[in-house]
């Protein structure tokens, strides 16, 4: 039987979009978590652009293979929101199982940012967030938690 001591489990949190370069920001993960047992939880933070679009009465979605287009519904935005997430989760899912990391996996809302807090535990907390979401309204809660913030550079 394994003991488990609680103190050097390392928590990293990872705040990532759907325009996230996945495979850069790992990286960075894999380092914070080197020579440490881990748990990383991952911060979708979803915009609502998808469901403002849905909302405006003129916009239309163009079919690829030459269908007629069709009026871009809210259903049809929470279907792309919804994908976006569940392929993000998935290869985030992947890459920790090679890592032998256990994956804590939230979706936030730009409305619900104030459960964030809830997230972080600890000052030794690292949260890990691309440098371009320095500019969303997001990140005037990140430097409320208590924690480390590391900026990642994601442009080439």
């Amino acid at each position: 039987m394994e003991t488990s001591n609680t103190s050097d489990l390392r928590r990293i949190l990872l705040a990532v979009t759907e325009t996230s370069p996945l495979t850069r920001l790992w990286g960075v993960v894999a380092e914070h978590l080197a020579d440490a047992r881990g748990e990383l939880i991952t911060i979708f933070i979803s915009d609502d652009r998808w469901h403002r679009a849905a909302s405006l009465p003129f916009t239309r979605e163009i079919s690829r293979i030459g269908r007629t287009n069709v009026k871009f519904t809210a259903k049809r935005a929470e279907q792309i929101d919804r994908d976006v997430v569940d392929r993000t989760r998935l290869q985030l899912q992947r890459l920790a199982d090679e890592a032998e990391l256990r994956l804590v996996f939230e979706v936030l809302r730009d409305h619900q940012t104030t459960q964030l807090h809830d997230l972080v535990s600890v000052e030794h907390d690292v949260l890990i967030v691309p440098s371009y979401l320095r500019g969303w309204p997001v990140y005037a809660e990140f430097a409320r938690l208590n924690c480390q913030i590391l900026l990642v550079d994601t442009e080439d």
